[in-house]
């Protein structure tokens, strides 16, 4: 069927918008509408034609840039896109982690149906991972790979603004070797004491050395100096549920990637309305990228080493130089110079007790490691 028919079938729906009703009706039209737009894309890209048949039987590169059902969606050199799937041969330069993740590159072999088979998986430049959920033995749960920028997406209202959260995503952005960043949204929302919290965090982490903008997916505030920060890259965004973050993605980008949700009024949490990391052009943007992924409602670092864990609290090291002891942990010792630069004010309480926290989970994940050795 031409896809001409569904398009001028969209124009009358968004002529029929401006004509009166109750806020139901319009709220179910606009539902229709999007559902139909929807149907149109997936037309789009079932009729799209291909560049060029790749030969049964081929080897070739790719890159991980989604996922289709139960198969991963590979984009080739030539610019076109193939599924592929892995299996018990796939080859992986990675080992003790996800086998397949959102950015991989990859060696394809072409099957008879024009999908592909992931013969090989190549080792990863960068990555942003976690500890696998329900796990009982640790597992790096890796969520994309090959990103060059991190932005934590953090809320100016609910959910609450919090260190926690953000120095835990800063701690593994550090350790897979990623660039960090900080979008904090809702700004529109935000009561005048939660703008002036807002603007304390970003002060706090501008010092430290990240980009931090301060946004509204809504107004379109900071959304100028944000798609300076990410320009060129391929960023990966990650968050709390709740904090907006594909309302964000979908003002930068200029259309809607993805389903927005709502905050649960029961605990303030928000609605999962991503599925899975998928990377994203932006018009306009040349050598640009996003990669969108799910909002966690928690978010576990693996494998966290109690003993490098303060060099990625980049603030203590002008001050670890003068504790009274070498290689201190800045937890228990005497004459320790980082906690006296907190007492003094000097480095940011918010951003000690976090690391308060992630050296005792770390301490508990090397006493596991130690007695399951």
């Amino acid at each position: 069927m031409p896809l001409a028919q569904p398009d001028a079938a969209l124009s009358e729906a968004e002529d029929d918008l401006a004509l009166p009703g109750s806020e139901q009706i319009r709220r179910a039209h606009e539902d229709r509408l999007r559902s139909r737009r929807k149907l149109v894309r997936r037309r789009e890209r079932q009729q799209k034609p291909l560049s060029a048949p790749v030969p049964t039987g081929s080897h070739t590169s790719a890159r991980i840039i989604g996922t289709d059902g139960p198969y991963f969606l590979a984009r080739l050199a030539t610019g076109q896109e193939m599924r592929a799937k892995s299996y018990k041969g796939t080859h992986t330069s990675n080992p003790g982690g996800t086998l397949v993740a959102i950015g991989d590159d990859v060696q394809l072999a072409v099957q008879e149906d024009g999908t592909a088979n992931i013969d090989t998986v190549l080792a990863r430049r960068t990555k942003l991972a976690r500890a696998a959920a329900g796990q009982r033995v640790a597992f790096e749960q890796v969520v994309v790979a090959n990103v060059d920028l991190l932005v934590i997406v953090a809320s100016a209202t609910q959910p609450p603004l919090r260190a926690g959260i953000i120095d835990r995503y800063i701690v593994a952005g550090l350790d897979g070797g990623l660039s960090v960043a900080i979008a904090i949204n809702k700004a529109d929302l935000a009561t005048e004491a939660q703008r002036e919290e807002a603007l304390y965090f970003r002060d706090v982490y501008r010092e430290i050395g990240y980009s931090v903008a301060i946004v509204s997916a809504e107004t379109k505030e900071g959304l100028p100096e944000l798609r300076s920060i990410i320009e060129g890259k391929t960023s990966v965004f990650a968050g709390h549920s709740g904090v907006g973050k594909s309302s964000l993605l979908n003002a930068i980008v200029g259309r809607e990637i993805g389903r927005t949700g709502v905050l649960s009024r029961k605990y303030r949490r928000g609605a999962h309305t991503t599925s899975s990391a998928r990377l994203i052009t932006i018009e306009g943007m040349p050598e640009t990228y996003i990669v969108d992924t799910p909002g966690v409602r928690e978010f576990a670092n693996h494998e966290l080493d109690p003993g490098n864990l303060k060099f990625a609290f980049e603030e203590f090291v002008k001050y670890q130089s003068e504790c009274g002891i070498t290689n201190c942990s800045h937890i228990h010792e005497p004459a320790c110079a980082v906690r006296q630069a907190v007492e003094d004010d000097k480095i940011s309480i918010d951003r000690f007790t976090s690391y308060q926290k992630l050296f005792e989970e770390a301490k508990k994940q090397e006493f596991k490691r130690i007695t399951k050795a």
